[in-house]
Formats: C-alpha cells, sequence, structure tokens
C-alpha cells in the first residue's frame, strides 16, 4: 500500500513524502517536489518489490552521490575533464542518497551551471552544461547496471540544453606561419614540436599530451593513439617535419617514458599556457588548440581525402561528426560539377 504526505516547507515550497509499505518488506519512502512524481515512484516501487527487485531500494538509501563518485574514481578510467564535472556534482549533491537524486533537483543545478560564474570568471555555455550532464549520466548508468545501486535512471529524464552548431576555424597559410614562428621563439622547448605534431596528426590536445616513446614507430612513420577520447585505440601516419622533430628529440632527450615530460618525468607535461601566449603572441582571433584538429582536417580535404577517411584518422565514430567539414568543399563539389558538365555535354555546345 502507497502514502503520500504534504508537507509545506518554510521557504514556501511543498513537498511530497512517498511511502510504500507491503507485508513482509521494509517501509520504503522518498520526498519529491511534485506529487505526480512521488505516484508514479510508488507505483514502481510495488511494482518492482513485487517482482523481487526491493533490494535494490535498500542499496539507493545506503549510498551516497558522494560514495559513488568515490567509488567511480576507483574503478573507472576517468579524464582531468570529467573528474572535475564530478567533483562540481559532489559538492553540490555529494550528500544526497542516490534514491533521492530525483530529475527536479538535476534541472536546478543545471540551470546553476548555466548562470553562475567559473572561479575563473566565465559563464558556462550550453555545451560545457550538457557535458556535465553526459558525466553524471555515466555514473548514473555504471549505478544501474553495473553496481546495482540505483533501480532509476534520474538523468535520462532531464532534457539537454540545445547547443549553436560548432565554428569551423583553421588556419590560413600566414597564420600558421605566425603561429609556428611564435611557438619557435616560445620558453618552452616542447611546445614547437607539439604544435608541429598536432597540425601534422590532427590529435586532440591530451592524446598528443599523453603520447609515450612506445607510441612512436619511427620504422613505418606513425604513431598510435592509446589514450583517446572514445577510448579507441588508432594510429596516425606520420611524415615529414613532424617526423624529424620527433626524431631529433628522442635522440637529444630520453627515449622512453612521456614525448612531453613534466620536469619529474613521471607525468605529461602541461602545455596550455604556453600554448595560450603564442596564440596571444601570433594575434590569431578566435583560435583555440582544439582549431589544429580543423586545421588538419581542412588540409586533409584538400588533399582530396574521404569524409570517411578523415573521420578515421580523427577518431570519429560517426560520419556525423566529420560531416561539419562539409562546407568546407562545397567550392571543389562547384568546380568538380562545373568540369563534368562541361566535359559530357561539350557536344551539345558545340552542335
Amino acid at each position: 500500500m502507497g502514502y503520500i504526505r504534504q508537507r509545506d516547507i518554510k521557504d514556501g515550497s511543498t513537498r511530497y513524502q512517498a511511502e510504500v509499505r507491503l507485508k513482509g518488506h521494509k517501509t520504503l519512502t522518498a520526498t519529491f517536489n511534485r506529487k505526480t512524481d512521488a505516484k508514479q515512484w510508488i507505483q514502481k516501487v510495488e511494482t518492482d518489490i513485487r517482482c523481487g527487485r526491493h533490494q535494490l531500494y535498500s542499496e539507493s538509501k545506503r549510498h551516497t552521490l558522494k560514495e559513488a563518485i568515490e567509488r567511480y574514481f576507483r574503478e573507472e578510467h576517468t579524464s582531468v575533464v570529467k573528474r572535475g564535472h564530478l567533483l562540481w556534482w559532489q559538492k553540490e549533491l555529494g550528500h544526497l542518497y542516490l534514491q533521492d537524486i530525483r530529475p527536479s533537483i538535476i534541472v536546478e543545478k543545471k540551470q546553476q551551471l548555466l548562470s553562475e560564474p567559473t572561479p575563473k570568471g566565465i559563464i558556462r555555455s550550453k555545451s560545457t552544461s550538457n557535458r556535465y550532464l553526459a558525466t553524471l549520466s555515466h555514473l548514473m548508468s555504471v549505478c544501474l547496471r553495473q553496481w546495482e545501486w540505483i533501480t532509476d535512471h534520474p538523468v535520462k529524464r532531464v532534457s539537454r540544453e540545445k547547443e549553436p552548431r560548432e565554428r569551423t576555424r583553421f588556419l590560413t597559410q600566414d597564420e600558421r606561419k605566425s603561429f609556428l614562428e611564435a611557438c619557435k621563439k616560445s620558453q618552452n622547448p616542447y611546445l614547437y614540436t607539439f604544435v608541429v605534431l598536432l597540425l601534422s596528426s590532427g590529435c586532440r590536445y591530451n592524446e598528443a599530451r599523453f603520447l609515450k616513446w612506445t607510441d612512436v614507430e619511427f620504422s613505418k612513420g606513425r604513431i598510435t593513439i592509446t589514450e583517446s577520447k572514445n577510448s579507441d585505440m588508432r594510429s596516425i601516419p606520420i611524415r615529414g617535419l613532424a617526423l624529424e622533430l620527433l626524431q631529433d628529440l628522442s635522440v637529444r632527450g630520453a627515449s622512453i617514458g612521456y614525448i612531453f615530460p613534466s620536469k619529474d618525468r613521471s607525468k605529461p607535461l602541461d602545455l596550455r599556457r604556453a600554448f595560450r601566449t603564442a596564440i596571444r603572441v601570433a594575434k590569431l582571433k578566435g583560435f583555440r588548440g582544439h582549431d589544429c584538429r580543423h586545421s588538419y582536417a581542412t588540409e586533409m580535404l584538400g588533399q582530396g581525402l574521404s569524409l570517411g577517411e578523415i573521420g578515421l584518422l580523427l577518431g570519429h565514430r560517426s560520419i556525423q561528426v566529420t560531416k561539419k567539414y562539409c562546407h568546407l568543399i562545397e567550392s571543389r563539389s562547384i568546380d568538380a560539377v562545373a568540369k563534368m558538365t562541361e566535359e559530357i555535354f561539350k557536344e551539345e555546345k558545340s552542335g
């Protein structure tokens, strides 16, 4: 039997406490902002108890979000960015038991993400807010499917923000020349080689940063990406200046460990500050590190590679991601159509 009690809070809001009592089972309770959610929860709990899944509710009342995040850090490979996302969720909701993390609470926090400034004084974009939700969603999926700590996935019922169409910024020949000159003059001894590698391979920043010498095959002229965003391993051909700079670096430094090591060599070097300084010195407007990938893709299009081939080199799982470069080949398509129609209809015109 299920019951709902209405409670008026001092701040003027209303909460609905749902309670389920079935003979032979412990009493289960949960609190909601909407009466509709309370009714749906009662129906689901009663069904699950009758189907023998009632023990999962005890787990969701026993573990907090903080405990889930700490276990996630221990058992799952977590990037620096995703770790930052989860630490934010832990700060905001870590004290709550998993059963109390409802879609309405997540929606409130999503609005907070979009309105509050970061420690650097920046307002997060809609795209960034969606990334925070995606990270929390994966955590909840692990809690649901692997650990059996919850019976419902609250993030799946939270709508995502509509993201603006991603701009595609790439370097012109003059900009590339200015940028590389600024990298050469940088106080960071690795920056020039690092940027040449990015422009020659289309690697993501962290993919190149975490490269080790064991990932480089000089004889075959290729690098293997093992630490990728989507966990897929891929090989990328490296030729010309990038390969020469890597060979020179391997001779001058220790050819073991990270290619771009920190001072104690136990971790990869963080080149973001030097990277931003070089962008400022080169006076590149609206350019960011990720745009090196766009520049690489643009050059590959110019060499005649298809979108599918470029997607494999960039590590895209779906051709839909690579399609953002379609507009870059519009002029080439127009020239090709003009040449084709001129060729097949030349007799008609001469007649």
